[in-house]
């Protein structure tokens, strides 16, 4: 008997403190919402697509939700010639007719398209100063890392951002796609490495043809160091438009012989229409 009460005893001093820790942490849900609401009288809490309340709505937050997307098909910059045909020939079966054959350079993975809602979130947090966003990107981006990794059957890689000009660092106050790779590493997705690079020309007022030239410097001693770490790269930038940042990139890296994965972007300006081409059933 007296050991059966001492074990209801016992059961009941543990029972205690955890209807204590319970009621404490509602305690501090309620005085986080208070402090919330109360700053929101200042600062309102606004999702980029206008919706008041809340720094992300729902809807919004979906956007970064779904399966990452195959755009590589729709960047020309990255497309590269493989086959050239000056006369109808018969493969396998199928008649091919005169002309060339393209591949991409490397596959590159996306959230969406660049358009509505999504353009505005990438925006308040490039230019808007919705810095917070950053982590919720970055949760949104790593399955689509994690995806380049499987199909490569690669080790942990090296998560390599596009590089800024000054000027829009400064504009901006902040590197953001440094700081995405930094948010991508705390979510396990690689490991960050901020390389010092510089974009030969920019990309603002220059025609189609201009801009798939563009050229990308790497510092030789950053590239040192990720060639002896000897892991691949996954490129990571916010928008992709023709590729072309993209393509410098991947000829800056290829040629200090790092080995690239392919690149994982927030939004692209195109997407392929075809399904299958979105979803990655036909890749090169």
């Amino acid at each position: 008997m007296d050991d059966a009460g001492g074990s209801g005893e016992r059961a009941s001093h543990r029972a205690v403190p955890l209807r204590a820790r319970t009621r404490g942490a509602g305690a501090l849900a309620v005085l986080a919402e208070i402090a919330a609401q109360t700053c929101s009288l200042v600062a309102p809490r606004r999702c980029p697509c206008g919706h008041e309340g809340t720094w992300l709505c729902r809807s919004c937050r979906a956007l970064l939700h779904g399966p990452p997307l195959r755009v590589d098909p729709s960047c020309d910059a990255l497309q590269m010639l493989t086959a050239a045909r000056v006369r109808e020939e018969r493969r396998d079966g199928r008649l091919l007719p005169a002309g060339v054959d393209l591949a991409p350079l490397l596959p590159v993975l996306a959230l969406g398209e660049y358009e509505g809602d999504l353009q505005r979130l990438v925006l308040a947090w490039k230019n808007g100063g919705m810095l917070h966003l950053c982590r919720t990107l970055a949760v949104s981006l790593a399955p689509a890392v994690d995806r380049l990794v499987q199909e490569a059957g690669a080790a942990e890689p090296l998560l390599v951002p596009v590089p800024s000009r000054r000027g829009a660092r400064l504009r901006r106050g902040e590197d953001h796609t440094g700081e995405l790779v930094r948010a991508l590493e705390r979510e396990g997705a690689g490991r960050a490495m901020l390389l010092r690079a510089t974009p030969t020309t920019a990309q603002e007022g220059q025609g189609a043809r201009a801009r798939r030239r563009r050229r990308i410097r790497l510092e030789p001693s950053a590239a040192r160091r990720v060639a002896v770490r000897n892991r691949p790269v996954v490129i990571v930038d916010d928008v992709v438009t023709t590729g072309a940042t993209l393509r410098g990139m991947h000829e800056a890296l290829t040629a200090s012989g790092i080995e690239v994965l392919g690149a994982v972007v927030i939004a692209s300006a195109r997407i392929p229409r075809d399904p299958a081409a979105r979803h990655g059933r036909r890749v090169p």
